[in-house]
C-alpha cells in the first residue's frame, strides 16, 4: 500500500468514527424503580406497579401474569389504582429480583442491549422486536 493510499484510508476511517454516535451507558437511561410493597395479613400489595410497567413499556397484565406464574400465586391488578395484589406474602427483594429477570428476558434486546423493544405474539410464539436495531428474537412464552 502506498503512503498516499494509507493516508486516505486513515482519514476516511477518522471521518467514519467521527460520524458514529457515542454509545450511552444503559443504566443512565433505563432504571426500573424499586417496588413499593405493603403487607396486609398474608397479602402483598405493590403500590407502584403501574409505574414499573410503564417504565418497562409493557402491559401491566402481562407483567402481572409473569410475576404470578413465577411466584406460583394468585393475585389481581386494579386498573383504577394501579396496584397489584398478590395473595401470598412476598418480600420486596424477591419482587425486585423477579422484575430484573423479566427485564433481562423480555425487555432488553440480546443483540444490542437496548431497552427499546416490544413483545409481539405470532401464533403461539412470543417475539421480542428491537426498535433500535431491528433484531427479532423468540422468547420463552409465559
Amino acid at each position: 500500500m502506498s503512503g498516499e493510499a494509507a493516508f486516505n484510508y486513515d482519514a476516511l476511517l477518522e471521518r467514519l468514527y467521527s460520524k458514529i454516535p457515542r454509545k450511552q451507558a444503559r443504566h443512565e437511561r433505563f432504571e426500573v424503580p424499586p417496588v413499593k410493597v405493603e403487607h396486609i395479613g398474608n397479602r402483598t400489595f405493590v403500590r407502584n406497579f403501574r409505574e414499573i410497567a410503564g417504565v418497562l413499556r409493557r402491559e401491566p397484565r402481562l407483567l402481572m401474569r409473569y410475576l404470578l406464574k413465577e411466584l406460583a400465586a394468585a393475585g389481581s391488578y386494579d386498573e383504577d389504582s394501579g396496584i397489584l395484589m398478590i395473595n401470598i406474602r412476598v418480600s420486596a427483594a424477591s419482587l425486585n429480583r423477579l422484575i430484573q429477570l423479566f427485564v433481562k428476558q423480555y425487555v432488553i434486546c440480546p443483540t444490542c442491549g437496548r431497552p427499546d423493544t416490544r413483545l409481539e405474539r405470532r401464533g403461539k410464539a412470543w417475539i421480542l422486536v428491537c426498535e433500535a436495531c431491528g433484531a427479532e428474537t423468540p422468547v420463552k412464552p409465559f
